[in-house]
This record gives C-alpha cells, sequence and structure tokens, in this order.
C-alpha cells in the first residue's frame, strides 16, 4: 500500500443508504475543495466496498468478523472507530480520520496542517470535566473513576471526535486509547461518549487544534442533511464524475431557514406565544415558510419533527391531537401537508 504524506480516512458499515449517502457526499466536499494540483489520498474502511466502485478512494474491505472484534466484549459500536485508526495510522504520515456526517467547508490540506510528532487534532472542544459530571448519564463512570483513584482535574478538556488527526509517530496513544474504552466499556449502554471521553483523557496536556471553520460535523442536524442528500443522489445518481463534484456545490452547507424578513414575521406573530413554546412555534413555522428550492423544501418535516420531538419532551403533548392552541396555525399552502405529517404518528 502506497505510505503517503496525508490520508483522510473514513469508516463505514451497516449498509444503509443514508449511511452510504453521507459518506459520498462528504468525499464530494472535500474533493470539491481541495486546492492542490496532487492527488487528495482518501482511504474508505467499509463492509459495502462495491458501492464505491469508480470512486477516487483506496477501499479497505472489511468483514463482519472484523466489525464483531472491533466493537469488543461489550459489543460498543464507537470502539471500531478507534480500532479504525489504530489500524491506519502507520499507513501515512499524518492521518485525518473523520466522520461521514462531516462537510467540508475549506481545503483539506488546512486539517492536516494542523498535525505532527506531538500535534493532535478534534472536532472541537465541548465541556470540561466539571461540567459533564453534572450531567446524569456520567454519574456510573464518574463514580467508578472516583472509586479508582483515577478522577481527572475539573479543568480536563473533552473533545468531540468526529474528527481525529494524529501522526505516525503518535500511533501509542490510538492503542492507549482503546485500552482506556475496554476498562470503560460496561458504562457505554448509558454514555455513549465513552470513546470521546478514552481520546480526552489521553489527549490531557497535548497539543490539540480543532477542526472549526474548516468542516462542519452536523451530528445534531442530521435529519436536515440527510433530506438534502437524498435529494442530490436522487437528482444525479451515485456514480462519481467531476461534474458531480461540482452539482455537490449547489446542496445548501447549512440547515436551510427562512428568508431574513420572514423569519422576522415569525418572530413578531410568536410574541403571544408563552416561553415555554415559542422555540417550538418558531421551528414549526420555519417548516412553513422555507424557501421554494428543492432542498430546503426537503427539509420541511425535518423542522415539523424536531418541533414535534420538543413538545414530547417539553409536556408530553401528542400532536396527533391537533396543533397547540397557543400556537398559529401553518404558512398558506403547508397546513394540509402538517395535518397529513402528524396523523403518520400514534399517540403517546
Amino acid at each position: 500500500m502506497m505510505q503517503p504524506a496525508n490520508q483522510l480516512l473514513y469508516l463505514l458499515y451497516g449498509k444503509k443508504p443514508t449511511y452510504r449517502y453521507q459518506a459520498k457526499f462528504s468525499i464530494l466536499t472535500a474533493l470539491a475543495r481541495h486546492d492542490k494540483p496532487s492527488g487528495l489520498v482518501i482511504r474508505l474502511m467499509t463492509d459495502d466496498p462495491q458501492a464505491f466502485e469508480g470512486w477516487p478512494v483506496d477501499i479497505i474491505p472489511l468483514d463482519a468478523i472484523t466489525l464483531d472484534k472491533w466493537a469488543g466484549s461489550f459489543g460498543y459500536a464507537h470502539r471500531r472507530k478507534a480500532c479504525a485508526i489504530a489500524l491506519a495510522v502507520g499507513w501515512a504520515e499524518r492521518t485525518v480520520f473523520i466522520d461521514c456526517d462531516t462537510l467540508f467547508l475549506a481545503a483539506p490540506g488546512r486539517l492536516f496542517g494542523k498535525v505532527g510528532p506531538g500535534r493532535y487534532l478534534v472536532d472541537a472542544f465541548e465541556w470540561h470535566w466539571k461540567e459533564a459530571v453534572t450531567r446524569p448519564a456520567y454519574s456510573q463512570l464518574a463514580a467508578a473513576l472516583e472509586a479508582s483513584g483515577q478522577r481527572p482535574p475539573d479543568e480536563l478538556k473533552l473533545y468531540n471526535s468526529g474528527l481525529c488527526g494524529i501522526s505516525k509517530q503518535d500511533a501509542p496513544l490510538i492503542e492507549e486509547v482503546i485500552a482506556r474504552i475496554d476498562q470503560w466499556s460496561e458504562h457505554a449502554s448509558r454514555l455513549h461518549t465513552v470513546e470521546q471521553i478514552a481520546l480526552s483523557f489521553a489527549l490531557r496536556d497535548k497539543v490539540v487544534s480543532e477542526g472549526r471553520g474548516i468542516i462542519r460535523h452536523y451530528y445534531a442536524q442530521k435529519a436536515f442533511f440527510h433530506a438534502m442528500q437524498e435529494v442530490f443522489f436522487a437528482r444525479y445518481g451515485e456514480d462519481f464524475s467531476r461534474n458531480l463534484v461540482f452539482l455537490s456545490q449547489e446542496v445548501p452547507r447549512q440547515r436551510p431557514c427562512p428568508s431574513v424578513l420572514r423569519r422576522l414575521r415569525i418572530k413578531w406573530r410568536l410574541k403571544g406565544v408563552s416561553p415555554q413554546l415559542r422555540p417550538i412555534g418558531k421551528k414549526l413555522m420555519y417548516g412553513s415558510f422555507l424557501p421554494s428550492s428543492g432542498y430546503a423544501q426537503a427539509c420541511r418535516e425535518a423542522w415539523w419533527d424536531s418541533a414535534r420531538q420538543d413538545l414530547l419532551r417539553a409536556q408530553g403533548y401528542d400532536l396527533s391531537r391537533g396543533w397547540p392552541a397557543q400556537l398559529p396555525r401553518a404558512g398558506k399552502g403547508s397546513e394540509s401537508q402538517f395535518e397529513s405529517f402528524i396523523r403518520r404518528f400514534p399517540s403517546q
């Protein structure tokens, strides 16, 4: 296998079309932003290699036995990420692992410039340990660390590992991460970010940079980007071409919203709504007044479903009974679509 200076690494498994669209679209955005004449080395570990035939990626096929082994004795899915990096880190001087639900906003080369011996890259800093342990999901792990004398300092930084850059020289750090995951895997059913916490512990006192401004990791807004990617690949197909790279630039790089003027009108209409319901009303109205482009319209139900989930979390409100009395009706042309949308959901 060729050993380049830099490799962009993806891990994809599960064979779901949504996952495949994520990976392909992320690769398209990387190629669209690539600003050097030499090729960008992209490596994809996947259990669906046939789906990427003709794509400019080096494919490393994965079988079920390997994926099961990587999940460990507790079947922790996110352990696989650390195992993928551990396997690939020796294939290039610098490796940048990137989650599939990520878009490039700038040249990939800017990420590799942040990686080198003793210099690491992550997606983003999220919070300090002292903030994290106030969350119920952390209680069991925090108690176990306290009992074993491994409690970290309050100022330990916890990072999102949707992006992870490491040099070949620093490969032992990933083995340390895997060892910590195995030590803590019994807590993973309650705390799904064990892998990120293990990485954060390993990066304590290290030189760490973030990918902000270069990539957008849309993990919290997947429904919107999945809807747009489905429209894109339905329009143009999945076969790779340079034209597909060019066409990918027409897809919004952020969650579609109504125009500025419309947002001001929505804000005014919601002034009489209770503070608890106002953010929910905003989402309902945003879905009703999106721009007319196909990509934006594809996100209409994502806005509505986000509002519905907020209502259920807030007060157990069942949208199948109709629109909340305090909230305005949908905009002209969207009310019947909304009513059809909520009828698809049974009473909670």
